[in-house]
């Protein structure tokens, strides 16, 4: 499905998402190479209302959160910058990490939520379908492929903050054995409901890390071979295939002549120079 959307020239790639109050596509814009966007596609024009009453600020002016909002076949739709999917679930190492890289991503993660220009109702949204992405140097983004049927309006700063914080102890969770101050810090007062403001928690959290350590040797390995599993894994067949072709190449050799000619270079090398025989 094409749609034409403030200049741009939108194609769908792939549907991340469908369900009954909205879908989700993974658009580019084909006059421009390599250009993404996350689109949502609500067919409720109620909902659509609603969400529109979210994105426009308390002035009366619209969020920069979204790219534009334009109107199809299938109803409402809302375009979004694309992020590249590498999720905090899949790539977030509590096991692996020391604890200051734990308490560092988890410092990111409240940071982002500070920064982010999504109305808190999306925010909420984002944090509870962990639409959170984990890139290499630590950092923290958001995407937006929601699912806005659990859309609550009246979402707002100190719900985000409980369940960011929330969120930030079950990361922590495996560092308890370390008697992680951060994570002990963070299991009371979650219990307390002492949170309603995300600079109490980034406060918390910053106070209580522990200093950068240098990790062991173990620990970079696993790490290393963590992050880099997905390239490991495509030399690994690569080597496999040529060591196939390799093996095929011999037994078809060994089937025509009775020998494999390239072995010879590691036995009887100079037996034989030319039509010289050395055995003679």
């Amino acid at each position: 499905m094409d749609y034409q959307v403030k200049g741009l020239s939108l194609r769908t790639v792939r549907e991340v998402y469908s369900g009954p109050a909205n879908d989700v596509l993974v658009c580019e814009d084909v006059e421009v190479r390599n250009s993404y966007y996350t689109v949502l596609l609500i067919k409720d024009h109620v909902l659509a209302k609603r969400l529109l009453e979210i994105l426009v600020a308390d002035n009366g002016k619209p969020s920069k959160c979204y790219i534009d909002i334009f109107t199809c076949n299938e109803g409402f739709g809302v375009v979004f910058d694309y992020i590249k999917e590498r999720f905090l679930t899949d790539f977030y190492m509590g096991s692996s990490f020391s604890l200051p890289v734990c308490e560092e991503i988890c410092t990111n993660l409240i940071m982002e939520c500070i920064s982010t220009m999504l109305p808190y109702p999306l925010l909420y949204l984002v944090l509870k379908q962990k639409q959170i992405h984990l890139s290499s140097d630590n950092s923290i983004h958001f995407g937006t492929p929601l699912d806005l049927s659990e859309l609550n309006e009246k979402a707002g700063e100190e719900d985000c903050t409980v369940l960011c914080a929330t969120l930030l102890r079950d990361m922590l969770v495996e560092k308890e054995k370390e008697k992680a101050v951060s994570y002990e810090l963070l299991s009371k007062k979650i219990k307390k409901q002492s949170y309603t403001r995300f600079k109490d928690l980034y406060f918390d959290v910053r106070m209580s890390s522990t200093d950068p350590k240098k990790k062991n040797l173990l620990t970079h390995i696993k790490g290393f071979f963590y992050r880099n599993q997905k390239g490991l894994f495509r030399i690994l067949l690569y080597a496999s295939v040529i060591l196939c072709i390799i093996v095929v190449i011999m037994l078809i050799s060994h089937a025509i002549t009775g020998e494999v000619p390239f072995l010879r270079i590691f036995f009887n090398t100079f037996e034989q120079i030319g039509t010289e025989s050395l055995r003679k």
